[in-house]
């Protein structure tokens, strides 16, 4: 009796040691990238901030960078919320998880009424629950557009008139034309449902302005060979931070030269950097960014990616080059 037990307590330590390395591998190989914004190399400090945004109520064909992905674009009218984030921390939970450095550059309760929220993919900082909930408390009638597989999350927290997207799939709505794009990231909410859900950008037409937000991504080869499918686009929001180190980071976020290589491989007029300096999720410094842009147009006759600081408005038939660093 008790050497089977014997048998049987080993037969158990040796199956859990088993289990645990293959989970630990499995995390490891699908999951650097997570992991990786548990060990930042934060430079202190924060960047600066705009209160110009209070002038958007009046201001059509505008947009304000709310901070990290979130954009408030407005076109002819109609205010459309990209991939909104509005609580203290990118995470499932509210004591733990990336922490934001600037609070949002609009509070959530001055936005003015928004029509349509648009997400690109459903990690924590792009697809954040109680800020759904809030701007549908907030606003009747809203529309929420996700990538296929995602409607269901937002069921299940009583969220309403939610439409799914497959890659390449649009819609027509009040006079513009909604395109879910593909770009090159991943998708998950948990250790298990990696991939389970589609993950994109968004391209919004409407009769003056074409516009495009990249949400996540890295460099891939799909915006040149795919030029033509893109079309024009008069304005693109495309991350610039969560790089470092390279290793780990460079298939699922493209590093400054790489966003403005995007720039260049699909002709984009005028383009602005997002996904940095809000929450601290990788091991760059935290103005390198903004610096890198620069350093990459430095050579150039004609500048097109700019950066500023979250909070100022910014008129689509006004479009100039700007840095944030000269502020």
């Amino acid at each position: 009796m008790i050497k089977n037990l014997k048998y049987f307590i080993r037969y158990v330590a040796v199956s859990i040691l088993v289990i645990s390395i293959i989970l630990f591998v499995y995390l490891l190989n699908n999951f650097r990238s997570l992991f990786n914004t548990f060990n930042t190399n934060y430079d202190a400090g924060k960047i600066p901030m705009s209160a110009s945004w209070k002038e958007q109520t009046a201001s059509e064909n505008s947009f304000v960078w709310v901070g990290h992905a979130t954009i408030l674009l407005n076109l002819n009218g109609e205010n459309i919320l990209i991939d909104p984030i509005f609580s203290e921390r990118a995470s499932p939970f509210s004591f733990i998880g990336p922490r934001r450095l600037i609070e949002p550059a609009i509070p959530i309760n001055e936005l003015p009424k928004i029509s349509k929220v648009l997400i690109s993919h459903n990690h924590y900082d792009h697809l954040d629950i109680p800020t759904l909930i809030e701007l549908q408390n907030k606003n009747t009638d809203l529309l929420f557009f996700v990538p296929k597989g995602d409607k269901t999350l937002l069921q299940r927290n009583n969220l309403l008139n939610i439409k799914e997207f497959e890659w390449w799939q649009s819609t027509s709505i009040n006079n513009k034309v909604f395109t879910f794009f593909p770009v090159k990231h991943w998708s998950a909410r948990t250790f298990f449902d990696r991939n389970n859900s589609l993950w994109g950008g968004w391209k919004i037409q409407s009769s003056d302005y074409t516009v495009a937000h990249f949400g996540d991504t890295g460099y891939d080869s799909l915006f040149s060979m795919e030029r033509e499918k893109f079309g024009n686009i008069d304005v693109a929001f495309i991350p610039i931070g969560s790089y470092a180190p390279r290793e780990i980071e460079k298939d699922h976020h493209v590093n400054p030269e790489e966003a403005i290589k995007i720039a260049e491989d699909l002709n984009i007029d005028y383009s602005f950097g997002i996904h940095w300096g809000t929450f601290f999720l990788s091991k760059e410094p935290l103005f390198e960014p903004p610096e890198l842009i620069n350093k990459y147009q430095s050579l150039k006759t004609e500048k097109s990616f700019s950066t500023s600081k979250p909070g100022q408005l910014i008129l689509l038939d006004s479009l100039e080059y700007q840095t944030i660093l000269d502020n």
